[in-house]
């Protein structure tokens, strides 16, 4: 039996987790908790797992660790960048490469989202690719176009959205063009060094936390196959050129994107400094409360798949049934039928591979 569980992920934005079960072994892809905190899968309807595998290091997909001694205490696989940053480190998959979990065989590639992120393949039935969080666009993390797969679970946190990136830094120019400061409270293994480099090659003055500034370095010397090499000599920049202090600075970037930091909190008590977040906000946090409130604004920053990038992803890979994870199902459902047809949409639990 070849069988696909989501555990957790689709019909809305929730943990990523997903259950493979082929030749009598069962692997995870991804165990996370969030958007919100404390929102984790049903661990106890999981089972003894024989492999765990992650695609990038983002809470939503990995912060459910504590738990694994629930699943079996099963060996966990992730990049290097992801695995080191893991107690134990973690069994090393390739950025692009291929390898062997519990006796089948694993395709990875770069995801284009996040530092260390990859794609998973795995060659059961006619191929099922798992794309985890994945973006074409990113300035910053290369990407990598995946191979065949007849089963493809995508990332479609954005939904039925088709805005280009060009359109969300222009809005944010726009933004940067009137009079006052702005405060983006966002994660800095993510979209923080996007940003930032952005706003340094528009000659913005621009101001790091320190946990911005930390994985700016580690990007630096990490391996330098995940970062698009145009961007390299300009990230080296962004530690020297960077404002020196958050007052000198027209832009300050904050981590973590919940505006839960010490600093942030200062410059949000400051009415000249208008705060913009740039990716989902849970409910039931700072960051939630300040937009329900008017004192922040939403400007997306895209990380994630535009519908158009998933009707083509799904035409590139030969899909033939399509699991449309982290999405709004309820608003996004004709959109997905209609764009990626023939393939069959999934939304329910499982299916066959």
């Amino acid at each position: 039996m070849n069988r696909l569980t989501a555990i957790s992920g689709l019909g809305g934005k929730g943990p990523a987790c997903f259950l493979v079960e082929s030749a009598g072994k069962r692997l995870l892809l991804d165990f996370g908790e969030g958007p919100q905190p404390g929102l984790l899968p049903d661990i106890d309807s999981i089972g003894r797992i024989d492999a765990l595998i992650l695609s990038h290091q983002h809470a939503d997909h990995l912060g459910a660790l504590r738990f694994r001694a629930r699943i079996g205490d099963p060996p966990v696989f992730a990049s290097a960048y992801v695995g080191r940053a893991l107690s134990p480190p973690a069994q090393t998959l390739p950025l692009q490469g291929r390898s062997t979990v519990e006796g089948i065989a694993v395709a990875t590639g770069r995801s284009g989202h996040a530092p260390g992120g990859v794609w998973l393949h795995l060659a059961i039935g006619d191929g099922l690719l798992y794309m985890g969080d994945n973006c074409g666009e990113s300035p910053l993390y290369a990407d990598d176009a995946p191979p065949s797969a007849a089963t493809l679970i995508l990332d479609a946190s954005y939904g039925a959205y088709d805005d280009s990136l060009s359109d969300c830094e222009a809005a944010l120019d726009a933004l940067i063009a009137k009079p006052g400061r702005l405060l983006l409270p966002l994660p800095a293994q993510g979209r923080g060094p996007e940003i930032a480099l952005h706003l340094l090659r528009r000659g913005v003055a621009v101001y790091l936390d320190e946990d911005n500034r930390k994985v700016v370095a580690a990007l630096l010397q990490a391996e330098p196959t995940f970062i698009r090499a145009e961007a390299r000599a300009d990230l080296a920049r962004l530690l020297t050129e960077g404002a020196a202090a958050p007052d000198a600075a027209k832009v300050v970037l904050v981590s973590p994107a919940t505006a839960k930091s010490e600093l942030a909190q200062r410059l949000i008590a400051m009415p000249d400094v208008r705060v913009v977040f740039t990716g989902y906000t849970p409910p039931g946090t700072p960051a939630g409360e300040l937009l329900d409130s008017g004192r922040a604004q939403f400007l997306r920053w895209n990380i994630h798949p535009r519908l158009r990038d998933n009707a083509a992803l799904v035409r590139g890979v030969g899909a033939r049934q399509v699991m449309p994870a982290f999405g709004e199902a309820a608003k996004a459902r004709a959109a997905w039928n209609a764009a990626f047809a023939p393939a069959r949409v999934l939304l329910d639990a499982g299916c066959d591979l």
